[in-house]
């Protein structure tokens, strides 16, 4: 990564991010004022760890920029950060003291995103997903108390489950597979199947949105901050309305950018649980 990048502006990034989880900008208010730029810093931190997870298709590019992020997580420690969002993480209270291993574990659950193995079922590919989002939620519950890191561990790979589906083609040509193995078999599809639209490919995606909406309706997410509030009120939504309509797939993707109304509530809730630090 170019070392240049300490001249790019704080904004800029928090505008990726929100272009790519609307949420963002509708659940930072909540955040107490003294937080919210460390707050904003770490969550622009986890969608760079995201996008080189999931998003960049070539394996060396990806590999390359996990480990500049290694590398500036270790800076940061030793008051030596160069980016932006890791200079302004630094200057929460007690920033940099978290310990190395915990930053370096988010690392290595982004790299296991790469080239994984196909999920047997709902909760193997959940799993499959916390090995990054847990080890992120610990950092995110450390960081900003009395966030619930399993809360928010539990909302983070359910979204991502939610994401992967909605950008179907994409995850299958990269060698993901977004669906379990079991709901392949229950509606005979191999996985070249998955790809095309068909109806049994939109019957098995409405088998797997209603298993997702399934898993955030036993979620209480305000106890995961605001952003994490937020996002799963949005993806309950999403997956309501994709899993009624004729075409899932183009319905859940139509709704990605898109917020419910009832997403600002949740977020005031989530933002009670600084209040009541």
């Amino acid at each position: 990564m170019d070392d240049t990048m300490h001249d790019v502006p704080l904004a800029s990034f928090e505008a990726k991010w929100a272009d790519a989880h609307p949420e963002f900008q509708l659940a930072l208010p909540f955040v107490p004022a003294p937080l919210r730029p460390a707050y904003a810093a770490f969550s622009c931190i986890g969608y760079e760890i995201e996008h080189a997870a999931f998003g960049i298709r070539e394996a060396q590019p990806a590999a390359l920029k996990l480990q500049w992020w290694a590398e500036e997580f270790a800076r940061m420690r030793e008051g030596g950060a160069r980016h932006p969002l890791t200079r302004a993480l630094a200057a929460l209270p007690g920033g940099a003291a978290v310990p190395l291993a915990q930053w370096q574990a988010v690392v290595v659950g982004a790299f296991a995103q790469r080239d994984p193995e196909p999920a047997a079922d709902a909760s193997a590919l959940l799993d499959g997903y916390a090995a990054l989002y847990q080890p992120l939620a610990i950092l995110e519950a450390t960081l900003f108390t009395p966030l619930d890191a399993a809360t928010i561990a539990r909302v983070r790979a359910c979204g991502r489950a939610v994401r992967e589906a909605a950008v179907l083609a994409d995850a299958l040509r990269d060698g993901r597979l977004p669906l379990p193995l079991e709901l392949l078999a229950r509606h005979r599809l191999a996985r070249g199947d998955l790809a095309q639209a068909s109806p049994a490919q939109s019957a098995a995606l409405r088998d797997w949105l209603e298993i997702l909406r399934a898993r955030f309706a036993m979620l209480d997410a305000a106890g995961g901050g605001p952003l994490a509030a937020a996002g799963a009120s949005a993806d309950r939504w999403r997956l309501q309305s994709a899993a009624r309509a004729g075409d899932p797939l183009a319905t859940l993707q139509a709704a990605m950018t898109r917020l419910p109304l009832r997403a600002s509530w949740a977020a005031w809730r989530g933002g009670r649980r600084f209040v009541r630090a």
